[in-house]
């Protein structure tokens, strides 16, 4: 019991030093954090004094370390109080209000602390026996009020909070907290009091008081974003999993005595006992209860998966008149049923008449079947790229135009907008969603699954108008036009930059049919992206998916911050798309400023870097599909560090099996060797003679490939 209680102590004191210092040092922090630091530090001097006493080092009599530790639970207390007092953002007043209220609190804190009041000296060493002093239930009636006063705050702000959303979040909170208050509470005060037993008063203070500090932390992080319930399950998923881990290998090495068995389990055969065992629960076990927990999501996914196969089943011939009559009805007016939404309504820019129309609706008829282009929603929206939650709106700090939005939110009947954007960020269309089929709220699961939805709508949308833009100028009457237009809008003219990187490209067009793309894009102002995909087939096929590839790069680049979750954003919209069902090789990586590289490879070639320490070229490669081939196939990532002056290429196939008159290839031995001698050149000098390289090797020789290079050097 010694060493769990020492364990647990440390371990507590840990968890609450993490949360003091995440919440000094967060950019954005409010009032909560600083509360919330607050308590973290009041904690992990308590655990730590908890440490102290056991060890009973002599730094501190029995008799103070009680008083102390006392005293800290009642500033804790005090400061759980204070911090939900103005959680989840502070109103005018709040914090003062909060500080006023929570005078009583301190007052007993110092003098429980400071005086024999509370506690008084132990009859013997290492007991509360005899420490309990006259002002002992005073403490008890104020640690109690606060954390009952706590619960009470909570339950009014869940009971009157306009925010739906929040309400049910401060309810799971609520639940947690009525567990963890007296799981603590009980042991640590009370049943010394009432009941002299003193085992367990300390030991239950560890496990609970960083729980309570860690739901916290987690609330406090962004309340407009947080998803108590998913974080309850998360928390529950890994104790499972850290029990079915621990505790069968603890209680075997425990009980493996003679004590117990007759006869020992040989060390050898206990440690392949316990292999299998821990291999079997990790391997096995572990994924179906991960599956357990997230079978809500999962079916969400299913559902919207079944939605766009609904797409493909009757969209086949996209050519055909009804095909938005179609479209729309199969994604708005199928989802609207799926989910049990009770209104669903589609808007399309009119650029002639510069607004949005009304171009689908499902249940009541919306009063507002027009949205001009200066209306406040759309500057809302403008700000904000991703779904519009009509809760969230009612947050303090919302833009001016909030109160606009809200109004066109509730005079519509509306609780979510979905907008659309086309590759060049231009807004083409807007989904608006009303209340749930039996006053059910959106939850958090539900509008993450809601984002996965408009992410593959706004492909949809924003790759059939550009078809149907297509179709209208008649470049669609000849597949080398509507190839040459695609390669034209998609190709860069010019590498974006990256300070301590210089990036150069080559594009060799040697077939008006290729299915070659390369690209850049920031990522924020210290990263960008570096894109390169050969589609390996002609014509439309492979324009199509490199102008898919395209939306999805210049749209979500900046909200997926790994060169994996790019690739594995590619894979789901390529392999649910309705207007091809072919796949393309490609390899990302991100550059940073720092000179740290990460990249993803779906089966594309590797990504050379020359290193002018030693001397080496390295081939950077990880295992993986070809976007398209498998939806659920998910992509690996790896970093490396970069030196000064290292330099990198990617590359098409077109460049490495160019061949000559005699029938020889090009080879990646030669971009190798031209990589090495030009070591001391800029990326433009680079690529300029490899193209040179090239040229003096097939002479005259036409090449029927196009052929992509992308080349950085790091300062």
């Amino acid at each position: 019991m010694f060493y769990a209680e020492i364990s647990l102590a440390v371990a507590a004191t840990v968890i609450c030093l993490v949360i003091f210092f995440y919440n000094i040092v967060k950019k954005s922090r409010s009032s909560c954090n600083t509360l919330l630091a607050a308590a973290g530090l009041a904690s992990a001097a308590l655990s730590s004094l908890i440490i102290i006493n056991r060890l009973d080092i002599g730094i501190l009599t029995p008799a103070l370390a009680q008083k102390i530790i006392l005293s800290l639970l009642m500033l804790v207390g005090t400061l759980v109080f204070a911090f939900f007092w103005v959680y989840p953002y502070t109103k005018p007043g709040g914090i003062i209000i909060a500080l006023i209220a929570g005078i009583p609190g301190y007052l007993v804190s110092g003098i429980t602390a400071a005086s024999s009041v509370t506690l008084a000296e132990p009859a013997r060493a290492g007991s509360f026996a005899g420490l309990i002093g006259s002002g002992y239930p005073a403490y008890l009636l104020t640690v109690t009020l606060y954390l009952l006063a706590t619960l009470i705050v909570i339950l009014y702000k869940a009971g009157q909070h306009a925010n739906r959303a929040l309400r049910n979040d401060l309810l799971y909170l609520l639940a947690g907290l009525i567990v963890l208050f007296p799981s603590f509470l009980v042991p640590a005060v009370y049943l010394e009091y009432f009941g002299g037993i003193t085992d367990f008063s300390t030991t239950s203070v560890l496990p609970a008081v960083p729980l309570i500090l860690i739901i916290m932390n987690y609330a406090a992080s962004d309340y407009s974003t947080i998803d108590m319930k998913k974080f309850y399950a998360r928390a529950f998923y890994w104790l499972i999993t850290i029990l079915l881990l621990l505790a069968p290998t603890l209680l075997m090495i425990k009980y493996n005595t003679r004590q117990y068995l007759q006869e020992k389990i040989p060390s050898l055969a206990l440690a392949f006992i316990l292999f299998l065992y821990l291999f079997t629960v990790f391997k096995y076990i572990r994924p179906r209860i991960a599956d357990l927990f997230e079978r809500g999501r999962r079916n969400l996914i299913t559902r919207l998966d079944q939605l766009f196969n609904d797409l493909k089943r009757v969209t086949e011939n996209i050519k055909q008149e009804e095909y938005w009559d179609n479209f729309f009805e199969a994604l708005a007016g199928g989802f609207a049923a799926a989910f049990g939404i009770r209104n669903a309504y589609c808007f399309l820019y009119n650029k002639k008449e510069n607004k949005f129309i009304t171009a689908f609706g499902t249940g009541e008829k919306i009063p507002d079947v027009e949205i001009l282009s200066d209306h406040p929603l759309l500057t809302l929206l403008s700000r904000t790229p991703g779904i519009v939650y009509k809760p969230a709106l009612h947050f303090p700090g919302r833009p001016d135009d909030g109160n606009s939005a809200l109004e066109f939110f509730e005079r519509n009947r509306l609780e979510v907008i979905l907008p659309c954007y086309n590759p060049e960020k231009e807004m083409i269309g807007l989904i608006a969603l009303g209340q749930l089929r039996g006053n059910k709220i959106y939850t958090k699961s539900f509008l993450s699954a809601l984002e996965l939805y408009r992410i593959q709508f706004q492909h949809h949308l924003a790759n059939a108008l550009m078809l149907e833009q297509v179709r209208a100028t008649q470049v669609i009457k000849h597949d080398q036009i509507v190839v040459s237009s695609i390669k034209n809008k998609i190709i860069p003219h010019g590498m974006s930059q990256l300070r301590g990187y210089r990036i150069s490209s080559l594009y060799v067009n040697n077939s008006p049919y290729g299915g070659d793309y390369f690209d850049s894009m920031p990522v924020d102002e210290n990263r960008i992206a570096l894109f390169i995909s050969d589609a390996s087939y002609s014509g439309i096929d492979s324009a199509i998916i490199s102008l898919e590839l395209y939306s999805v790069l210049h749209s979500h680049a900046k909200l997926f911050d790994s060169p994996n979750k790019i690739l594995n954003m590619m894979n789901w919209v390529i392999g649910s798309s309705v207007f091809s069902n072919k796949y393309a090789q490609a390899f990302c990586a991100i550059l940073s400023s720092s000179g740290e590289l990460s990249y993803s490879n779906a089966a594309f070639n590797p990504l050379l870097v020359y290193s002018p320490d030693a001397d080496t070229i390295t081939e950077c490669d990880i295992k993986g599909l070809p976007v398209g081939v498998n939806k659920k196939s998910m992509y690996e990532s790896k970093t490396i560090q970069l030196n000064p002056g290292s330099a990198g290429i990617l590359y098409s196939d077109g460049l490495v099996t160019a061949i000559n008159d005699n029938g020889e290839a090009y080879s990646i031995d030669r971009v190798q060797n031209v990589l090495r001698r030009a070591r001391e050149t800029g990326p433009a000098d680079l690529v300029k003679i490899i193209h040179a390289d090239l040229q003096h090797f097939i002479k005259e020789k036409k090449q029927i490939n196009d052929m992509s290079v992308i080349a950085f050097k790091f300062q």
